[in-house]
Parts: C-alpha cells; sequence; structure tokens
C-alpha cells in the first residue's frame, strides 16, 4: 500500500547532498567599477514551482563567474512544497526557509543551490511591490553596472497578475497595479524579462511603458523549466558589450533554441519588444478601438467572429493581436476602419516595436486549445469572443468589472465594456473560496515506479472542457500545476486552484503513459480544502486502484470520457471530481461515473483532442528518459516504500 503522512508521504526523496547554508550580512561582490550587466532575478517560489527555481539557481551558477556580469538573487522556497520531498531547506544549502539575496561569485556548481553565502531578510512577501523595488535598488547599489536586466520569476497570468507567495501573501497574485508601483523610481532598466507565463500582453506593457526599454515575455503558459539560464548567461558573457535590444533578442533566441533542440513536448512562444514604439502601437489600437466602440451595433458580431476564429491561449480571453486584426479585416468592408485595422497591424509589427517574435509547437500537448501556437505573432489582447466558454468571469481577477479597475478611461476597455454589454451573452459564474480554502490535490503512485520507469500524469478536466497536464505548463484557467513528475524524478503531480473559480465540475483523471516493465503501479489521490490543514487519502489503505496498460483507451478507436469513468480502461480512469459550489461541504469529493458524467454534461472527447493526445503519448514513450537540462535525477534517490507495505 501506499505510506501517508501529511505532504511527506507524497514521495521520501531528498534533493541532491547539501549542508546547511552560511548567511552574510553585505553583498558578495561588485567591487571593481561598474560591470556590463547586473541581472537581477527576483524568484517568488514559495509555491509549486519551488524545485525549478532551486534548479535555476544551478543553472545560473554552472555559467561560471565573469566580472563583467553580475547576477543576484533575491529567492524564497516553500518549506511545504519541498516537505514533499523529505526536505528541509540544508537541502538546497540554506539555515532556513526565509528569503535571502545570493550573489554569484564563486566558479562552478558544487551543491543544490546557492554555492556561497547569502544575506538572510527574514520571510518577506514576494508579491509585495515595496519588496520588489527594495531588491532592485539593492542590486544597483552594491552591484552597479551600465546595463541592468530585471528577471521576475514564477507564475504569470496575463492581466490577472503575477508572482505568488504561499507563506506570506497567501497565494495570492501580484497586480499589475502593484508591479507598476514595484518598478517606479528604481531607475533605468534595460530589460525586464517575465520568466513566467501569459505576460506578453497589450496590458502589461501599459502598465511598465516608461519603466524600461525593452520586454521579453511569453503569449501562452511557459513549461515549469522555464529560462535555459546557463546558455542566457553564457551568451551575455561571451559578448558583454551588447546592448538591451541585443540582450532582449538574445534571450529569445536562446529559449526558442533549447526547446528546440531538445524537441520539448510543451508548445512555447517568447518575445521581445521595445518600449519605444509603445506609444505608436497603442495610439493605433486606440483608434481603432474608438470607430469600433462608436459603431458596436455593427461591428460587434464581426468583433466576436474574428476573435473566436483568431489565436487563443490558455487562459481564453487572451487573443493574439496581430492574428485578430488580420480576422477583423477580413470581415470589415469599412475602408475608414479597414485603413485603422492596417495601421494597428504595422504598428504592432514595426521594427521598432517587436524586436523578435518565436512560436513553436512542441511535440505534443494536454491541452487541447493550445496546441497549435502557429499564428502567435508575439503579443496578446484582453478580448473574449463572447461565445461558448470565452467570456468574462463574473466576478474575480478575470472579470470585466477587474479589467476596468486596471484600465479606466482607456479606448480599449471602453470597446471590451460595449462589446460585452452588446452581445448579450452573460459570463461565467464563479465561486469564491476564499484564499485559505482552496482545493488542493496530488496524484500519488508507488515509489518503486520510478526506478521501474513507469509513470503516472495527473489530468484536470476544468468546467471549460479542456485538460490540462503539468508535463505543459504551470497555469490553467482556474488553477496552478505542480512541476512534472517524469521530469523531476518524483511520484506525483498536482494541482492547487485559485481562489476564485469557474462553477461546475472538476474532474481528476489518472493516466499511465509510460509503463515499460509492465510494473502495474497502485496510486491514490491527497486532497485537502483548507491551506492549513492536513491532506486525506481519497482511496486509502487496501483501496488503491492499479494501472496498466492492458487496456489502453489509445486503442480505443472512439474513447470517451465516460467509458474512462466508467472503468473501461486500465490506463486512463477517472479519480474523483469535485464540483463547485456543491451543497453542504463546500466542493464535497465524488468517484466519477458514467451516470454522473451525464448529469454533469461533461464534454467528451472530440476527434481533435484524441488525436492530440496520442501524438503526446507516442512522442513522450519515444523519448529519452534524460532531459536535455540533467534535471532527471537530481532530486536524489527515493527510499523504498510502496508495494512491499508502509515503512
Amino acid at each position: 500500500m501506499l505510506k501517508y503522512r501529511r505532504l511527506t508521504a507524497f514521495a521520501a526523496i531528498t534533493l541532491a547532498a547539501a549542508c546547511g547554508g552560511s548567511d552574510s550580512s553585505g553583498p558578495g561582490g561588485g567591487g571593481g567599477g561598474p560591470a556590463d550587466w547586473t541581472v537581477m532575478v527576483y524568484m517568488a517560489a514559495d509555491n509549486n514551482l519551488a524545485t525549478s527555481g532551486i534548479f535555476d539557481i544551478d543553472e545560473m551558477e554552472a555559467a561560471g563567474v565573469d566580472p563583467d556580469v553580475n547576477v543576484v538573487v533575491q529567492a524564497e522556497f516553500s518549506p511545504e512544497e519541498l516537505q514533499q520531498y523529505q526536505c528541509d531547506a540544508s537541502c538546497f544549502n540554506r539555515p532556513n526557509f526565509n528569503t535571502f539575496r545570493y550573489a554569484i561569485t564563486g566558479a562552478g556548481n558544487t551543491v543544490t543551490g546557492p554555492n556561497g553565502p547569502a544575506t538572510d531578510i527574514g520571510n518577506v512577501d514576494m508579491t509585495d511591490p515595496n519588496q520588489l523595488k527594495a531588491f532592485i535598488n539593492y542590486a544597483k547599489q552594491n552591484y552597479p553596472a551600465n546595463h541592468y536586466l530585471l528577471v521576475l520569476w514564477n507564475h504569470g497570468g496575463g492581466y490577472t497578475g503575477l508572482l505568488s507567495d504561499q507563506t506570506s501573501g497567501g497565494g495570492g497574485l501580484m497586480s499589475l497595479d502593484a508591479l507598476k508601483a514595484g518598478l517606479t523610481g528604481v531607475g533605468p532598466l534595460d530589460v525586464v524579462n517575465f520568466d513566467m507565463c501569459l505576460m506578453a500582453g497589450y496590458e502589461t506593457l501599459l502598465k511598465i511603458a516608461g519603466l524600461t526599454d525593452y520586454a521579453v515575455f511569453s503569449e501562452e503558459t511557459e513549461p515549469a523549466a522555464g529560462n535555459p539560464y546557463t546558455a542566457i548567461l553564457n551568451a551575455l558573457q561571451g559578448t558583454s558589450t551588447m546592448d538591451g535590444a541585443a540582450a532582449a533578442q538574445m534571450i529569445v533566441d536562446q529559449y526558442h533554441s533549447d526547446y528546440t533542440n531538445r524537441n520539448d513536448k510543451a508548445s512555447t512562444t517568447l518575445s521581445a519588444y521595445s518600449l519605444a514604439g509603445f506609444a505608436t502601437f497603442d495610439q493605433a489600437i486606440g483608434t481603432l478601438a474608438a470607430s469600433l466602440q462608436g459603431s458596436i451595433g455593427t461591428y460587434g458580431a464581426n468583433i466576436s467572429s474574428a476573435a473566436a476564429a483568431s489565436q487563443k491561449y490558455t487562459i481564453s480571453q487572451l487573443t493574439d493581436v496581430v492574428d485578430f486584426l488580420d480576422s477583423l479585416g477580413a470581415r470589415v468592408a469599412d475602408p475608414t476602419v479597414g485603413a485603422q485595422i492596417a495601421a494597428a497591424k504595422t504598428a504592432a509589427t514595426s521594427a521598432t516595436f517587436r524586436l523578435r517574435a518565436r512560436a513553436r509547437n512542441g511535440s505534443g500537448s494536454g491541452q487541447q486549445s493550445s496546441v497549435d501556437v502557429s499564428r502567435s505573432s508575439g503579443l496578446n489582447i484582453v478580448l473574449p469572443s463572447m461565445q461558448g466558454n470565452d467570456q468574462f468571469n463574473a466576478s474575480g481577477s478575470q472579470s470585466l468589472t477587474a479589467y476596468q479597475v486596471l484600465y479606466p478611461g482607456k479606448p480599449w476597455t471602453q470597446l471590451l465594456t460595449a462589446f460585452v454589454s452588446g452581445a448579450g451573452s452573460g459570463t461565467t459564474a464563479v465561486f469564491d473560496q476564499g484564499d485559505l480554502t482552496r482545493f488542493e490535490s496530488y496524484l500519488v503512485w508507488d515509489q518503486a515506479a520510478i526506478a521501474a520507469s513507469a509513470d503516472i500524469d495527473f489530468w484536470i478536466l476544468e468546467p471549460d472542457g479542456n485538460i490540462y497536464i503539468p508535463a505543459f505548463g504551470s497555469v490553467s484557467p482556474n488553477g496552478t500545476m505542480s512541476n512534472d513528475s517524469y521530469t523531476d524524478g518524483v511520484n506525483f503531480e498536482g494541482y492547487l486552484t485559485n481562489r476564485v473559480i469557474q462553477q461546475g465540475a472538476y474532474t481528476i483523471y489518472a493516466n499511465l503513459w509510460r509503463d515499460p516493465a509492465n510494473f502495474q503501479p497502485i496510486y491514490d489521490l491527497a486532497y485537502r480544502y483548507d491551506q492549513n490543514g492536513a491532506f486525506a487519502l481519497f482511496f486509502g489503505a487496501g483501496n488503491q486502484p492499479t494501472m496498466s496498460l492492458g487496456t489502453s483507451y489509445l486503442n480505443d478507436p472512439t474513447p470517451t470520457l465516460a467509458e474512462a469513468d466508467a472503468g473501461a480502461y486500465s490506463d486512463l480512469q477517472g479519480v474523483a471530481i469535485a464540483t463547485f459550489p456543491a451543497p453542504g461541504v463546500p466542493g464535497s469529493l465524488r468517484r466519477p461515473s458514467a451516470a454522473m458524467t451525464a448529469s454533469l454534461r461533461h464534454p467528451e472527447m472530440t476527434t481533435a483532442q484524441v488525436a492530440t493526445i496520442r501524438r503526446l503519448l507516442v512522442s513522450r514513450r519515444a523519448a529519452s528518459q534524460t532531459d536535455a537540462r540533467g534535471r532527471v535525477g537530481r532530486l536524489g534517490k527515493p527510499m523504498a516504500f510502496g508495494r512491499g507495505g508502509a515503512q
């Protein structure tokens, strides 16, 4: 059976051996006059991306030290996430889980986490704009340079916010207004790099215009691995005299090259923009918006159909700007509006604004709505089609009201207001769980499966009808996900809902995508509704299901989720359904069944979805077991427990 002891039972695993870290009361370098560049990494990893943050520090250290390029990090990691690995702060070479500042001043990468002395600054809220401002000022004062690159590291949600701090910030995101406050008054920033999901938006640029020269960000979700830091820093060290424009484009090229060369399963997008060209684009899109808003009765249907036909992303309201303009232009006959559409596209694609944009379709993705990113131009804009589930939430950060508060008086805001009102489609009903009462769940399976190269994927079917999987991005419309278990070499994957989520059914599926030795692992679901409470096991000892590849849904020419719920497949099984809101116990967890699937009107897998997942499974099973960056195996050796009984 599966051993379980709160979070520590997910995996009896330790990070690579490391002794307790040391503290320093002052900076570790930066003397001898200004360097060419100071790279400032604001790493908010007190959440379910903690292990990725630790590995990224190691990637930075692997680039070595160059006197012309300073690298300074402010980081914080989640004690609860690390408990899943039976790990305390010594696992990443620190004496505690406080926030720390660390300058990479020594050569080599000999331990997991910081190799040298770090400054403990207490446990601060990384979503507080004053903390961001303080870090930038600290780095500039102690590590002066001719150019500054700020990396914002963590989850991103486009206009809904960015950066999460589970311990100090309750898991809520920093708003874009707070980001603007954090960047105001710190002096020049050459490049701001958003190493996170979904931030390549018009709305992001509206808030950072005048605060940085260049922005680098992604329209779609990013894989948990994020930036290839060794390659980026090597390139910067190799030509440290490059200016901000060159540095921004270099980051895009290194990112795209890294994921392309290893044929990564996740689709990726990344782009670089010059804020010097933003005002022209802002004026052009504003002029178009005003014309459309003034004749919304005429153009409302055109806007809706054009938005529905355009490139969309994981948060469906995010719509690629250029693809939308092309789609709208094909539907509008008026020459004046047509000229405004053309002017907006010219401004959006101008070489003085868009410096670089890269997009690639991965080898496979479980996020059916965002597999194909080939029509990504580099910048999205908030524009729901108001068709189906593609509309604003009734309340919360994905609502029209929230957008109006963020961007009052803007022509695009006025257009959205008129468009939504004229569409008459209503909004998506939502449920506010509260900050500390959010639903969280983890699939956990037999640890011995790791050595047998067997692995299970966590699937979450959200009310929008799409399936989201941790291997292909850390953000869904209603929550955030852990790292991919196979990449990290662990035996669990999980999902934490946002505070405000769409009403409806959330169905968890277990998919055995790899079992070369026919190990047939058992699994369970750990879950809770209270962020301060203990996890419970859904099945419990003696009742834990077994998976195998014996009866695969991939061999069924017409697989359905109802069949999975009814137990028709041995490699795809319905685990549990949480509904929000629910009578009695909030979000009470139940076993799925074919009858329940029908009663809840779960969408069936479409032919396109099945084809996507087939491609996903084939590519992943054929792939090498070792990630190109060497992440597999870095989490240490698992202790024996599972099929032999609890220990």
